[in-house]
């Protein structure tokens, strides 16, 4: 095999490993920006994913360079061929819960790791140049006594297709089951997302185009073209199923989510949120218009989190906004408005002769401590920027 040949293999199987890598660091960086438990699990469940995807493929570069290493992780090779099929139906089936709790049975577990343990236990009575002539023959040299071995060795990519088959078929059902479930809700907000679809149509392609070297000519040329196509549709899986994740818009649809009633037995239409998709898109005249007619800073225990669901933005892009635009972290901005409202209060004729203690609760302070270090903060802040005016007239 020449060089360039083995260059152009190496890069189109380490094709997959590179956007694994690259799309599970990212995932990994944005479990601090979860709004939710479940969210965080949803991108612990595609670490997995992703982390086994990249091993299967790691290994398969072994198998074509590295016979040796790849004798000594065939288990693993086994494993990364058939699980991730199993957990993209499992990130799927979570996607479709419709708020019900995730179920995942064990069971689906059961078989790859049977077969796993077979394997582990059968090569342990194989000598290893045994093994070694197998991956070397590339599965065309038998070693003599050894026929019913070499047979279960070089299952790997056969199994790979029918779990792939197997689950994806399942996915395929549960994303209709889901749609038909998703149309009879009251609640629905937005219709599904068509990415999903395209997504699994990607995964049953690349799968597919697996089992063309048993239908086509062996050769160098149509073995890269195989390669090429089946590594490039994993990598689109990666990604894609990677940044709708972090970008939020994995819901299939969009359903409402009712607040509980007041006391008086209404439900109040302000208080009803929606769970959206994250759009990204942030204005100061947005940021702004919604601190002034929705007032969040009156709520003791507002927070970041609950501004970030509230606008539907990114969390690290939200922070950046704020310090960006008004020169100040969120929480003194939140308690800026409050410090406002204090004095609207206090200047009002019907509070005249109220104490201060008295009024920091209306205005969203939890208690006086919270108030005196608002306080202290805006003074700072005010004598910061003196300074610079009082050292230019002494100059």
């Amino acid at each position: 095999m020449d060089i360039l040949t083995v260059y152009m293999i190496s890069i189109m199987v380490l094709a997959p490993v590179y956007s694994a890598v690259s799309c599970g660091m990212v995932v990994g960086l944005s479990l601090q920006d979860c709004l939710s438990r479940e969210e965080r699990d949803l991108k612990r469940i595609l670490l997995v994913y992703l982390s086994v995807s990249a091993t299967g493929w790691l290994v398969t570069f072994c198998y074509q360079f590295y016979p040796s290493l790849f004798v000594q992780l065939n288990v693993v090779c086994l494993l990364c061929f058939v699980l991730p099929s199993i957990f993209f139906y499992r990130i799927v089936r979570f996607l479709t819960r419709l708020g019900e709790p995730e179920e995942f049975p064990p069971l689906h577990y059961l078989v790859p790791g049977l077969l796993a343990l077979a394997m582990l236990v059968w090569s342990c009575f194989v000598p290893f140049d045994v093994r070694l002539e197998i991956v070397r023959g590339k599965a065309e040299v038998i070693p003599a006594g050894y026929e019913w071995y070499t047979r279960f060795f070089t299952l790997k990519p056969l199994l790979r297709v029918v779990f792939g088959l197997l689950y994806y078929i399942l996915t395929l059902a549960l994303l209709v089951s889901y749609y038909k479930r998703a149309r009879g809700k009251d609640t629905l907000v937005r219709g599904p997302a068509c990415w999903v679809i395209f997504l699994v149509g990607v995964s049953i392609a690349s799968l597919l185009s697996s089992v063309l070297p048993t239908f086509i000519p062996r050769s160098r040329f149509y073995y890269s073209l195989w390669t090429a196509v089946v590594s490039c549709g994993i990598a689109l899986q990666h990604v894609l199923l990677s940044y709708h994740v972090i970008r939020r818009e994995y819901c299939l649809y969009v359903l409402r989510r009712e607040s509980p009633p007041s006391s008086s037995g209404e439900t109040d239409a302000g208080d009803v949120r929606l769970r959206r998709s994250h759009s990204g898109k942030l204005t100061q005249r947005r940021f702004e218009r919604f601190f002034r007619e929705h007032k969040p800073f009156l709520r003791p225990g507002y927070k970041m989190t609950d501004l970030v669901e509230d606008l539907d933005v990114n969390r690290t892009v939200l922070s950046a906004f704020i310090n960006q635009t008004y020169g100040m972290n969120f929480n003194r901005y939140l308690n800026r408005f409050r410090l406002r409202e204090l004095d609207r209060l206090r200047s009002h004729p019907a509070n005249q002769g109220k104490s201060v203690s008295s009024l920091i609760g209306q205005v969203g302070f939890k208690d006086f401590r919270t108030y005196s270090r608002a306080v202290v903060a805006e003074r700072e802040a005010a004598a910061g920027k003196r300074e610079p005016k009082e050292e230019g007239g002494t100059a």
